[in-house]
C-alpha cells in the first residue's frame, strides 16, 4: 500500500503478494469466477467463498479477482501484474499513480459526452465496482458499531464468525484493506472523470453517505489493540471520510490506552485527569495563580459590554470593558473543553471551580495570541492583544449569565482569532504535516464537546495551539488542497483527512456566511452525532444558539433543585417550539425515524404531546440520512401530534401474528418485486411474539412508514405505526408509531422465487402490501 503516505505513529503494513505473474485482460473480472468454479456469479457475491477453499488459494484468487482484474476492468486496459511484484513477494503498489494518470489522461482524450461506447464501459465498471463494493462488504468486513438498531451485526464477533464460514475467516485482512483501499481510489477517482454524464441516474455512483466498501478488519483490530475506547472507534470509523483515512489514523495511540476496560459503544467511562494541565506541567516559578472578581464581570456584562483581559509587562491580569457591537474591537478567544481539564486549577466553597488560572497558563495565551493577531495583522505592533476566556469572564450569576450567553456569537465570530487548547495537543510539538496535525485534532477531546462545536462553527479565524507553535485551520484547508489537485502527491488519496471538520461541520459553518441559510435543522442534527455534554439541560441552549436562536425562555426553565433531566427534558420541548414557530427552521420529519428514550415523560405536562420527539439529538447514529436526505421536508406541530409527508406500505396481514422481526412483502401482483424488513422493538430484550400480542393489534390496520424510496444496495429506516383515525376528510392518517423498522428491495433471485413458490402453494392467506407514494400523517404525540 506505498501508493498512501506511512500511517501516522505507524509502519506500513506489507501486503503478500498471492497472484500468477501475468497479464489481467480488461474483461478478466467477469471471467475468472468461472475459471475457478463459481459458475453462478450472483451467488458467489450471496453467499462468498466455498467454506472448504484453503487459506492460500482463497488469498490467490481474492487477489487476482479484486484487485489485478478490478484494476483492469475499471481502467479498460490490460494490468501487467509482474509490475506490482518485488523480490522479496510483497504486492508492491508504488506504480498505481502512474496507472491512474494515464488513465485519466485518455479519458480526456476520449470523446466528450455520453455516448454508447463511453456509456458502455462506464457501466461495465460500475458493474465491477458494485460486485467488488458488495461481496466485500457481504463477507470480508466488520459491521459497523451500530446503535442504531440497523440490521447486521450489533457485537464484537467477526462476520466470518456469524456466517460461519471458515474461508473467510482465513483470510488475509492485510489484503482485504489493500482491497477496500483499492476500490475507494478508484471509486473517487472516477468520479471526477464521470462529472459530465451524473445527469444520468443509472450511471451514477453511490454517494458517501455509508462506508461503501466497510469496516476494515485489519483497522479495528489495530485500533482495539491499541487501546482506543470502543466509542472512539466507533466515532472515528463513521466521522472518517473512508477506509484509507481510518487506515492512516489507525496507527495513533489513545492518550489513555489502559483506561477504557469498562467503556462500550455508548459512552467512554474512562477516569478524566483530575489535575489541571498547567498545574501538572507547571515548575511552580510562575508565582502562582490570577482570577477576577465576579461583581467586577457582572457589572461590565450587565452593561452591555465584555470583559476582555491582558497580560501586563508588569506582570499582573488586567480586566477592561470593550464594546464588541462597535467592530473595531482586535481581540482573541479561548475555546476548550471543561471535561479536559486545562485550565481550572481549584474549587470554591460551593464545590464549583474557583475561576482561578495559573500565570504561566495566561502568559502563553498572550503570548499565542501577539504572536498570531499581531503578526497577520499588526506585525510592527507590540501592544497586548486582550482576549476572553471563559474561565476568567463568564459570570456566574443566573441573571448574568444568561446576558453573556447572548454576548457568545459576537465574541466567537469577531474574534481575530479563536484559538483551540486541546490537553493532548498541547503536550505535542507541532510537525510539518498538516494534513497529519489535523487527524490528530479531530480525534482529541475538543472536537468532541458540543459547547466547543458552538464556538469552531461562530469562528472565522480558527486555531489550534500545540505546544511550541499554533496551527491555523486555513493552512490546514491550504495542504488539504495541495494533495487534493496533485495525483502524485503523497497525501493525494488521503487528502480527505485534510478536512478540517467534519462535512456536515463544515456545511454548518458556511451557514453563518449565508444570507439566508436553509435546512439549518437538518444539518445540525447531522453535525452533533458524536458530540458530548456533560450537563443535560444545556444541551437544548446550545442547539438553539447553533440555529440562531434566543435561549432567555430555555434559560428561564428549570430552578436549582429541580432533576437536571427534568429540566433538560422541557427545555428540549420548548426548543421545538421554538423551531416550529420560528421562520426558515421548522421541525425536520425524519425526527420521527429516530431511536428512543422519546421525549414524552410521564408525570412531567410540558412534555405531553411529544411521544414523536427523541429525548436528544446526541444519539451517535453513523447514518444520519434518516433526519438528513428528506432535507427540504418539514413537519409541523398540531393539535394531535407531528404532520409530517412520506411514503409509505399499506399492510395487509393475515389473521395470526407475524412468526418473526423479519418478513417479506410483496408490493404488486405480479409478485416481482418485494421488500426486506426488518422490525426492531425499543426493549430488544422484549421477544417478538410478547411485542406483538401486547401492542400490535389483530384487526388495526399496520402501516410502515419509510424514510424515503425503496433502497438498493443499503437499507432505509422506517417506523411500523398502528391507525388511529383520519383527518382532513381522510387525507391524513393519524397514527401510533409501533416500533421502528429498516426496508429494503429484496434482490436475490433465489429468495425472491422461494418466496413466490411458497406465496402461491400456501393455502392460508399470507403478508402483502399496497405502496403509497405519497402521503401525509399525523404521528400521534401521546
Amino acid at each position: 500500500m506505498d501508493q498512501l503516505p506511512y500511517p501516522i505513529d505507524g509502519p506500513r503494513p506489507e501486503v503478500a503478494f498471492y497472484a500468477r505473474r501475468g497479464i489481467f485482460t480488461s474483461d478478466a473480472f467477469f471471467k475468472i469466477p468461472s475459471q475457478r468454479g463459481y459458475t453462478d456469479f450472483d451467488d458467489l457475491i450471496q453467499n462468498g467463498l466455498t467454506p472448504t477453499m484453503e487459506e492460500e488459494a482463497a488469498n490467490t484468487f481474492l487477489q487476482e479477482w479484486l484487485w489485478f482484474a478490478l484494476l483492469a476492468c475499471v481502467l479498460n486496459c490490460d494490468i501487467n501484474s509482474a509490475e506490482f511484484y518485488n523480490n522479496k513477494n510483497i504486492l508492491h503498489t508504488k506504480v498505481l499513480n502512474e496507472k491512474l494518470h494515464q488513465w485519466v489522461e485518455r479519458e480526456r482524450q476520449a470523446q466528450t459526452g455520453a455516448s454508447t461506447i463511453t456509456q458502455g464501459r462506464h457501466i461495465k465498471a460500475s458493474m465491477a465496482l458494485v460486485s467488488a463494493r458488495r461481496f466485500l462488504r457481504k463477507h470480508l468486513s466488520f459491521e459497523p458499531r451500530d446503535t442504531d438498531n440497523r440490521p447486521g451485526l450489533r457485537d464484537e464477533s467477526k462476520l466470518a464468525e456469524r456466517t460461519g464460514n471458515l474461508a473467510h475467516k482465513v483470510v488475509d485482512t492485510t489484503l482485504t484493506l489493500s482491497i477496500a483501499i483499492l476500490g475507494e481510489i478508484l471509486q473517487r477517482e472516477r468520479r471526477r472523470l464521470s462529472r459530465g454524464e451524473d445527469h444520468l441516474e443509472f450511471l451514477r455512483d453511490p454517494d458517501d453517505e455509508v462506508r461503501n466498501w466497510g469496516y476494515s478488519r485489519y483497522c479495528r483490530d489495530l485500533l482495539q489493540s491499541n487501546g482506543w475506547c470502543p466509542s472512539e472507534i466507533r466515532r472515528l470509523e463513521s466521522t472518517m471520510p473512508g477506509v484509507c483515512e481510518v487506515y492512516y489514523a489507525s496507527f495513533i495511540k489513545p492518550p489513555n490506552p489502559d483506561g477504557h476496560v469498562d467503556c462500550d459503544i455508548w459512552m467512554c467511562k474512562a477516569r478524566r485527569p483530575k489535575d489541571s494541565l498547567h498545574m501538572a506541567m507547571c515548575n511552580q516559578k510562575c508565582g502562582g495563580s490570577v482570577g477576577l472578581r465576579e461583581e467586577e464581570i457582572a457589572k461590565i456584562i450587565e452593561s452591555g459590554q465584555t470583559p476582555l483581559v491582558t497580560w501586563t509587562a508588569a506582570g499582573e491580569l488586567e480586566c477592561k470593558a470593550y464594546d464588541l457591537r462597535e467592530g473595531n474591537v482586535r481581540f482573541g478567544a479561548i475555546s476548550h473543553s471543561w471535561a479536559d481539564s486545562i485550565l481550572h486549577i481549584g474549587q470554591d466553597a460551593r464545590g464549583g471551580n474557583d475561576r482561578r488560572i495559573l500565570k504561566c497558563a495566561v502568559v502563553k495565551m498572550q503570548n499565542d495570541f501577539n504572536r498570531v493577531i499581531n503578526n497577520k495583522c499588526f506585525p510592527a505592533s507590540r501592544e497586548n492583544v486582550p482576549f476572553w476566556v471563559d474561565v476568567l469572564c463568564f459570570p456566574r450569576q443566573a441573571a448574568a449569565k444568561t446576558l453573556a450567553l447572548r454576548q457568545i456569537k459576537d465574541i466567537y465570530n469577531k474574534s481575530g482569532a479563536v484559538l483551540a487548547w486541546d490537553r493532548d495537543l498541547l503536550l505535542r510539538s507541532k510537525t510539518t504535516e498538516a494534513i497529519e496535525m489535523n487527524v490528530r485534532i479531530r480525534l482529541g477531546d475538543w472536537s468532541r464537546r458540543l459547547w466547543t462545536l458552538l464556538e469552531a462553527v461562530l469562528a472565522r479565524n480558527l486555531y489550534v495551539a500545540f505546544k511550541n507553535d499554533t496551527l491555523s485551520f486555513q493552512e490546514i484547508q491550504q495542504a488539504r488542497d495541495t494533495a487534493r489537485d496533485d495525483l502524485f502527491h503523497e497525501y493525494h488519496h488521503i487528502y480527505r483527512a485534510g478536512h478540517p471538520f467534519t462535512e456536515a461541520i463544515w456545511k454548518l459553518r458556511q451557514l453563518e456566511d449565508s444570507a439566508t441559510p436553509e435546512y439549518r435543522p437538518q444539518r445540525l442534527w447531522t453535525a452533533v452525532q458524536f458530540h458530548l455534554v456533560d450537563e443535560p439541560e444545556n444541551q437544548a441552549i446550545i442547539l438553539a444558539s447553533l440555529m440562531g436562536l434566543d435561549v432567555t425562555e430555555l434559560r428561564r426553565i428549570g430552578g436549582p433543585n429541580e432533576d437536571m433531566q427534568i429540566v433538560a427534558a422541557k427545555r428540549m420541548a420548548k426548543l421545538l417550539d421554538l423551531m416550529d414557530t420560528t421562520p426558515g427552521l421548522g421541525i425536520p420529519a425524519g425526527i420521527i425515524f429516530l431511536p428512543h428514550p422519546k421525549l414524552m415523560i410521564e408525570g412531567v405536562p410540558e412534555t405531553n404531546g411529544y411521544a414523536w420527539a427523541p429525548q436528544t439529538w446526541l444519539t451517535r447514529q453513523a447514518h444520519t440520512y434518516p433526519l438528513y436526505m428528506p432535507l427540504r421536508k418539514a413537519g409541523t406541530i398540531g393539535k394531535h401530534g407531528l404532520l409530517v409527508e412520506f411514503p409509505g406500505i399499506l399492510l395487509h396481514f393475515p389473521d395470526g401474528p407475524i412468526q418473526e422481526r423479519k418478513f417479506w412483502v410483496p408490493v404488486n401482483q405480479s409478485m416481482h418485486e418485494w421488500l426486506k424488513v426488518e422490525a426492531h422493538q425499543d426493549h430488544e430484550q422484549e421477544d417478538w411474539k410478547t411485542f406483538w400480542e401486547q401492542e400490535v393489534c389483530v384487526g388495526t390496520e399496520l402501516t410502515i412508514i419509510k424514510g424515503g424510496p425503496d433502497a438498493r444496495e443499503q437499507w432505509d429506516v422506517g417506523v411500523l405505526v398502528r391507525e388511529k383515525g383520519t383527518m382532513r376528510n381522510g387525507q391524513v392518517r393519524w397514527v401510533e408509531i409501533l416500533c421502528r423498522v429498516w426496508v429494503r428491495l429484496e434482490t436475490n433471485s433465489d429468495v425472491i422465487k422461494r418466496l413466490v413458490k411458497g406465496f402461491r402453494e400456501n393455502s392460508n392467506p399470507m403478508v402483502f402490501g399496497t405502496k403509497l407514494e405519497k402521503q401525509e400523517w399525523c404521528i400521534d404525540g401521546g
